[in-house]
């Protein structure tokens, strides 16, 4: 090292010392301007940079880390081989309500990761750093500080993989606000298409599915066949034991339904005490389902001590042989009406 190397050395100290005397007395100042705040964020992020060797080893591409910073919804981590976390941005301090200091040389673990998510997570680092098996990105169900979830879209990058030292960074998007969405547009849905007694699809949900059902059954040649069904003198139910023991037999009744159905056959609440089922079926099968229906509603509600034994009627028909679907409603219609005037408790087709 010559002589003109040693003094441009010397001079870039005192620059640099010039510029942390200037930072310390911007410190000491009660209002900063845009342009001194920059400042002391860019010395603050080379501080924390410090801990991660890959970082502090930057040069132009630092830039990038520090644009990445800016986004508050952004919160990157760095952690050594040992998943001990060398790089904590204030995006992470915000998300998940660990300071720099509370997070600096702590675990992943111990921090963010829920419980029964440890082992995986561990064993899935570890692979990566030693057989270099990258973790795939994807939606995560975090922890906070204060235990709460959080839910982030989290990926992942090894940065210095040629070094002995190589470090992970995670890259994690809040997407809380896209979770409460989703849950709420999950609650609208439930209310739109599902009866809020008994929990089985509604006559809007089916009044939205069954053009699209019957036009398959005619392009693709599918069976399909239609029961419709009512309590038998429900309405004396009521009027004997009360709407809340009426509600109950309404939701004891859909219980031995789902039991004999089929998981892709489709159970609505049509209206009061009555229901629709469609089924991918021919008339033959359907009249057995019916049937069988008609044999374990009685037998089973018969056995219960808290409502009164239930009987139903039912109408059947075979949706092939209709060119609409009102065409088959109405002749359901009046097959179940054949079965309440025949007596109830029967099955007509």
């Amino acid at each position: 090292m010559n002589k003109d190397d040693l003094l441009k050395i010397k001079q870039n100290l005192k620059d640099h010392i010039l510029e942390c005397n200037e930072i310390l007395a911007l410190l000491d100042t009660e209002s900063l301007n845009k342009d001194q705040k920059l400042k002391i964020n860019t010395i603050n992020n080379l501080i924390m940079y410090k801990k991660s060797k890959t970082i502090s080893s930057m040069g132009k591409e630092k830039s990038f880390i520090e644009l990445i910073n800016s986004i508050p919804s952004v919160a990157i981590q760095g952690y050594d081989k040992d998943r001990k976390v060398i790089y904590w941005n204030k995006s992470s301090e915000n998300i998940y309500g660990y300071s720099y200091k509370e997070a600096i040389g702590k675990s992943l673990e111990d921090l963010i990761i829920p419980e029964e998510m440890h082992a995986p997570v561990i064993k899935g680092i570890k692979d990566w750093f030693e057989n270099g098996n990258v973790i795939p990105a994807g939606e995560l169900i975090l922890k906070r500080k204060d235990q709460s979830p959080i839910h982030v879209f989290s990926s992942h990058v090894m940065l210095g993989e040629e070094t002995p030292n190589p470090e992970m960074f995670c890259v994690d998007i809040d997407l809380s606000e896209v979770a409460s969405l989703k849950i709420k547009n999950t609650d609208l849905e439930q209310k739109a298409n599902y009866d809020m007694l008994t929990n089985i699809y509604n006559r809007n949900y089916f009044d939205s599915i069954i053009d699209k059902k019957f036009h398959q059954m005619l392009t693709l040649k599918q069976e399909l066949s239609l029961i419709m069904f009512d309590v038998d003198y429900f309405k004396k139910i009521n009027d004997q034991y009360g709407h809340d023991i009426g509600d109950k037999a309404l939701i004891y009744l859909v219980q031995i339904v789902k039991k004999i159905i089929r998981k892709n056959d489709i159970l609505v609440r049509w209206g009061g005490e009555e229901f629709i089922l469609l089924l991918e079926a021919d008339l033959s099968m359907v009249k057995d389902i019916a049937n069988k229906l008609k044999n374990n509603i009685e037998l089973e509600t018969f056995k219960l001590k808290d409502i009164p034994t239930l009987t139903c009627s039912f109408g059947v028909v075979y949706m092939g042989d209709f060119t609409s679907f009102d065409k088959a409603y109405k002749a359901v219609d009046k097959k179940l009406y054949l079965a309440k005037k025949n007596g109830r408790n029967r099955v007509e087709s």
